[in-house]
């Protein structure tokens, strides 16, 4: 058996994720498996749309299953949310496992040189980044520039460490070293990830999201596939600032010390700002440094918010695998059966609850945070078969 595999947010699908998706489907694989971010995506924002909305997307773009990635990971740092897909893939009886990433750099030999530099973090490195932070550079700054000056003084070709998705696709390289049995395949990410403005020739999420945010849903069409597009929301306004700031108001120091990802004592810098602001964004602007990238800062308050703490997250990170199934092909149910051959397989939202896993019931209870945020009481709360 041979299984292709894309890990995503779509938030939202748009026509460049539709190339990789063709991509992936032109290696003739037995089933093309998307590993889908849940509710809130990796810089812990709430989605666009519900990850079953997003899961139908999918299988309307080519994929023949759609899975949940975790939760947990699925807002957590690059490390973290590229070794939860790796190690969910990785665990499928297949022949053969291949994970299709995106990337700036578009060919692996300068990123597995990039993965392997960062796995031994050499001390020369190490020197050189302490001294970069002691200048006033931010910890990413910092980093990128510390491993680009080593592989310059070795004679190294690497990718470039400041662009986004090579990042991700250095992590998805390091994981497939560590847990084997995957083959990675990375395609040349076209356009500009951070880009202000739609190009409908190599669209950003990023531009879409914005162009939203701005009350501007028709100018998004030309980037999206027609059934993204009638699906998305008016605009991508903040529905969590209320929830997320009346929690914080009910906590106190000691407990926000022990959230994943707080360290430093950055709780008292949060709690001390929460009470200053009425909304998330402006919290988020002022909490966050130089160490504390804006990204970072909201992941640690949707943390809170869940009642992920440290303990139990890196718990969860050696936990055998479960896999939650969003969304299925008619013609391609017979991959439940190998999921259930591997893992607790679970199809719903109260199986997830009632299932003991921790991890599982994590992804429901952002599900249901998603569901009161978003004022929806009609959502999808099952496994679609399209």
């Amino acid at each position: 058996m041979k299984i292709a595999a894309v890990t995503a947010e779509f938030n939202p699908l748009h026509l460049g994720h539709l190339r990789i998706l063709e991509k992936a489907r032109a290696l003739s694989p037995d089933f093309l498996l998307v590993i889908l971010n849940g509710s809130v995506t990796q810089r812990g924002e709430l989605a666009l749309t519900d990850k079953y909305t997003r899961a139908r997307h999918a299988l309307l773009a080519g994929a023949d299953a759609v899975i949940e990635l975790p939760q947990i990971f699925g807002a957590a740092c690059a490390e973290r949310f590229a070794d939860a897909a790796v190690k969910l893939l990785a665990a499928l009886p297949a022949e053969e496992k291949i994970l299709l990433f995106g990337s700036e750099e578009g060919e692996l030999a300068p990123l597995q040189n990039a993965a392997k530099i960062l796995s031994q973090e050499p001390e020369e490195m190490a020197l050189d980044l302490r001294d970069l932070l002691d200048m006033g550079l931010s910890y990413p700054a910092a980093r990128a520039q510390a491993f680009s000056d080593y592989a310059a003084r070795h004679g190294i070709p690497v990718a470039d460490l400041t662009k986004p998705n090579n990042i991700l696709a250095i992590e998805y390289l390091s994981s497939i070293e560590k847990r084997k049995g995957v083959t990675p395949l990375t395609v040349k990410r076209e356009g500009d990830y951070d880009a202000t403005t739609i190009n409908a020739a190599a669209p950003s999420a990023s531009a879409i999201r914005l162009a939203l945010g701005e009350g501007k849903k028709e100018q998004c069409a030309a980037a999206l596939p027609a059934y993204v597009a009638e699906d998305l929301p008016e605009n991508s306004g903040d529905d969590l600032s209320p929830i997320l700031l009346y929690h914080l108001s009910q906590t106190d120091a000691k407990t926000l010390s022990g959230i994943a990802d707080v360290t430093e004592g950055i709780e008292n810098r949060i709690l001390r700002l929460a009470a200053e602001y009425s909304d998330s964004d402006s919290l988020v602007k002022a909490v966050s440094t130089k160490r504390y990238t804006e990204a970072r800062v909201r992941r640690i308050l949707i943390h809170s918010l869940l009642g992920v703490t440290r303990r139990f997250f890196e718990k969860e990170i050696n936990a055998a695998p479960y896999y939650k199934v969003l969304g299925v092909k008619k013609s391609h149910t017979e991959v439940l059966s190998l999921f259930s051959r591997t893992a607790t397989l679970l199809t719903g939202e109260e199986e997830a609850k009632q299932s003991g896993n921790a991890c599982a019931a994590l992804d429901a209870k952002a599900y249901d945070l998603y569901r009161v945020a978003k004022k929806a009481t009609d959502l999808p709360d099952g496994m679609i078969v399209l």
